[in-house]
């Protein structure tokens, strides 16, 4: 079972109130649906490589926050090694930004034993959610080598 996340910022009541204008005045707009948080989550501590994954996301973007905002939680992984999640891949996800600042990463697994909390992409990816403040991938996802993962399992980052 999952919940709405109950204690919303400013940003997304702001959000909200324009998405309703938007539908009162016939216009479509795309990230109008505030996700779910994962009900079974734990709040873990951010690790120590997040400050400079930050940074690289925010030298990167342009864009800049502070990432002491930033609620982190591990949900436990399903056989497939994510959690359900209504915006991925067939609802399975390795993380997910709950806004105003909350990301929610899929926890150990058989295939992926130290979990997506150790993985830069899907990190990264979920910050820079945070830096822009919504939900989508504009462009600045595609500029960051954040938009998608590759087949081959290289990620786009490169050190």
């Amino acid at each position: 079972m999952r919940r709405r996340v109950i204690s919303l910022g400013l940003s997304v009541v702001a959000a909200a109130a324009a998405c309703v204008v938007a539908g009162a005045a016939g216009v479509a707009s795309a990230g109008c649906e505030v996700p779910l948080a994962p009900e079974n989550a734990v709040r873990m501590t951010a690790l120590s490589s997040y400050a400079t994954w930050w940074s690289d996301d925010q030298a990167c973007s342009g864009l800049t926050g502070d990432l002491q905002d930033i609620e982190w939680y591990v949900v436990p992984a399903d056989s497939a090694g994510g959690f359900w999640c209504e915006d991925g891949p067939d609802h399975a996800c390795a993380g997910e930004w709950v806004a105003p600042h909350s990301i929610y990463l899929a926890g150990p697994n058989r295939t992926y034993p130290q979990g997506y909390s150790a993985d830069e992409w899907t990190v990264r990816h979920e910050m820079l959610h945070d830096l822009v403040g919504r939900a989508g991938h504009p462009p600045v996802f595609d500029q960051c080598h954040l938009a998608s993962r590759t087949p081959s399992g290289v990620y786009g980052i490169t050190r």
